[in-house]
């Protein structure tokens, strides 16, 4: 009788509750993603973190827990061209994120510097100030390398070319 009650009561009819846990894959996923996040802040070689980052991780988790976490760090993917690849899938989403901002903010502005590079190669970087969540915001819109030469035409359809491709309003723009 005990267990027929216990079986019928409210709280055993209710539906399971769905538990959200990242596996092992997924948590080391993520982790490779903080790693290359660093990395590209940092501006070191893609390679330290295969070469540094994980056996210096390897280390500190094996002398401060065991060796049982410590090989979970082996699941953690930090190659050159692995720490390449997700530095290029943060820069579309941080991209992908700042235009949708400038496609609904109620405008924006925008500020043009060319300088050279280490090499001499002249390059032209376009910031963006907008406003959003009642903050002014400012980022880096765009660096594109240019003809040592290059003319205000050449500048402007550079400009114009990520603005067309992004469906970026130009009518937003309030100065330049």
């Amino acid at each position: 009788d005990f267990f027929k009650q216990h079986l019928d009561s409210p709280e055993n009819n209710k539906p399971p509750t769905p538990k959200i846990v990242n596996t092992d894959n997924e948590s080391a996923t993520e982790a490779s993603y903080n790693v290359s996040y660093h990395i590209a802040l940092s501006g070191e070689a893609h390679t330290v973190g295969e070469l540094l980052i994980k056996p210096c991780a390897k280390d500190v988790v094996m002398r401060m827990f065991d060796e049982q976490y410590s090989k979970k760090i082996d699941a953690v993917q930090l190659s050159n061209s692995t720490i390449a690849r997700r530095i290029k899938d943060l820069a579309a989403d941080i991209e992908e994120e700042l235009v949708r901002r400038l496609k609904i903010c109620d405008g924006f502005s925008l500020q043009l510097d060319e300088s050279a590079d280490v090499s001499g190669l002249a390059v032209l970087l376009v910031f963006v100030r907008y406003r959003f969540n009642k903050s002014i915001e400012e980022d880096l819109l765009l660096c594109e390398s240019l003809q040592s030469n290059a003319t205000g035409k050449e500048i402007f359809n550079c400009i114009n070319s990520f603005m067309q491709k992004h469906e970026i309003e130009w009518e937003k723009c309030v100065d330049v």
